[in-house]
């Protein structure tokens, strides 16, 4: 089943973007305000959002271009006033085919993590 909206994750404590359902998984993709994260010892750069999705915040805002799988139990209320800019969704547009590129469409759920 294909979603769109966002949830704060509780497991990875940021807020999140959900796209699809895979039976008691949801695909997801984090949001953060900070601009580098941390594997391995090693800098990675996030995507740069042009407008944050919260409608309230002046923070600027990233997305790490990776697509996360995470039970639904994991996921708290939806925030129904959230939304992407335009220019925002042809960067996630991006991520979510990576996502294909990389995994065939009919093939078995992954554990919990990174895609």
């Amino acid at each position: 089943m294909s979603r769109s909206e966002f949830r704060w994750n509780k497991k990875r404590k940021h807020f999140v973007y959900l796209f699809k359902d895979v039976g008691d998984y949801r695909l997801n993709i984090i949001i953060t305000t900070k601009p580098i994260r941390i594997i391995h010892g090693k800098e990675k750069t996030n995507i740069k959002l042009v407008k944050h999705p919260n409608p309230n915040s002046k923070k600027e805002a990233y997305v790490i271009p990776f697509v996360y799988t995470d039970h639904f139990l994991c996921f708290c209320e939806k925030n129904y006033k959230w939304k992407f800019d335009v220019n925002d969704k042809r960067r996630i547009k991006r991520i979510k085919k990576r996502l294909l590129r990389h995994k065939k469409a009919n093939c078995e759920l992954p554990p919990e993590g990174r895609l």
